[in-house]
């Protein structure tokens, strides 16, 4: 594969989409969003189905109209361009495959609308990157799902792209496919240089791959971030719950005075925020932060084990705390034997107890 095209600034200005259809009301699918991508970034637009990511992604290739704000590729407007104009790449979930051209024929038809005279070379490298060349003569028919995916990536990547754009590239595939087509994406991104926007709601694939994650929920980006800052300081309750996996305890709790947050009966936990006496709060608490202590601590709550998990290389335990509605679940090390029944005393470090407002459920 030759060099990308130098890649270029991606920027979205209060990007907006508002569906509307005869008898209906207005839907605002988008809400006036602001994202500044720097060249050669990978950024991930992550969320739940329905939240406006997939329509982001087809505004800015030029596939869905803009109700209002502008999208600037380098220092040139293009929500009014075509398509074709943009100097875009793009990989579809739904594949958008020529079912009587053979994956090579497929992956060299843009090449060849361009004139490129090296299309069928760049078809085959990209082939051999991505350990697909033997399914170069086949048609779309005879490919599994995970493999039309691949051609689909493939035919994104081949064009070399100065901003490439990727709706859920690795959906399709099986974990093992899934794993080493992401270590490949991410060498060709960083090798080539793409400015690159993946569509996902799979976590693990945003935290992995991206430099940055913009979270998006109901048309808004909730939080936009680097991996660490998304997971280690979410912005709001929302972005806490949707990342991480085991997913975050959300519990209710009040201030307890200076360094502490009483959790109903079970206890207090120290905390880094100064909480007056008597706040309340919701209180984040990750399965991996979580510590079993001794029953003599200042600062840990009681709780009792419902189930244990042993997964070899940790353990996890489902834990009930007195006065507390629903469960919580905590990562022990897995040279902890724990049984249903057993008492624990459980704390974590101050800076590891997240505190969210309980009514607009910001970050404290």
């Amino acid at each position: 594969m030759t060099a990308a095209a130098a890649a270029q600034r991606l920027r979205l200005e209060s990007l907006r989409k508002i569906y509307q259809s005869r008898g209906r009301d207005p839907f605002e699918a988008v809400k006036g969003i602001d994202l500044d991508i720097e060249p050669g970034e990978l950024v991930a637009l992550l969320g739940p189905s329905g939240c406006g990511k997939t329509t982001t992604l087809r505004m800015i290739a030029g596939l869905e109209t803009v109700t209002g704000g502008r999208i600037l590729i380098g220092d040139r407007s293009v929500g009014s361009l075509p398509p074709g104009r943009r100097n875009v790449g793009v990989g579809f979930e739904s594949y958008a495959l020529y079912p009587p051209l053979s994956v090579r024929e497929n992956l060299a038809y843009g090449l060849k609308a361009r004139r490129d005279p090296d299309a069928l070379r760049k078809v085959d490298a990209i082939a051999e990157r991505l350990e697909m060349t033997d399914l170069l003569p086949l048609r779309p028919a005879g490919l599994s799902s995970g493999q039309k995916q691949r051609v689909a990536l493939a035919r994104a990547l081949v064009r070399n792209p100065p901003v490439l754009l990727l709706d859920e590239p690795l959906s399709h595939l099986d974990a093992g496919q899934r794993q080493r087509v992401r270590r490949e994406l991410k060498v060709l991104q960083r090798e080539f240089g793409y400015t690159t926007i993946i569509v996902t709601h799979d976590q693990l694939e945003a935290l992995s791959l991206a430099d940055r994650i913009a979270v998006m929920d109901a048309g808004e980006i909730q939080q936009f971030g680097t991996p660490d800052e998304i997971f280690d300081r979410p912005a709001n309750r929302f972005v806490a719950d949707f990342v991480g996996e085991p997913p975050i305890n959300l519990l209710p709790g009040v201030g307890g005075g200076t360094g502490e947050v009483r959790l109903g009966d079970a206890g207090t936990l120290p905390t880094a925020a100064h909480l007056s006496s008597g706040t309340e709060v919701t209180v984040g608490l990750r399965p991996q932060d979580c510590r079993l202590t001794t029953v003599d601590a200042a600062t840990s709550v009681t709780a009792t084990v419902l189930v244990y998990e042993n997964l070899l290389e940790y353990g996890l335990a489902t834990v009930e705390l007195p006065g507390l509605p629903g469960r919580v679940v905590v990562q022990v090390d897995a040279s902890e034997r724990l049984s249903a029944g057993d008492k624990v005393q459980i704390t974590a470090p101050p800076d590891r107890v997240h505190l969210f407002d309980a009514t607009t459920t910001h970050r404290l």
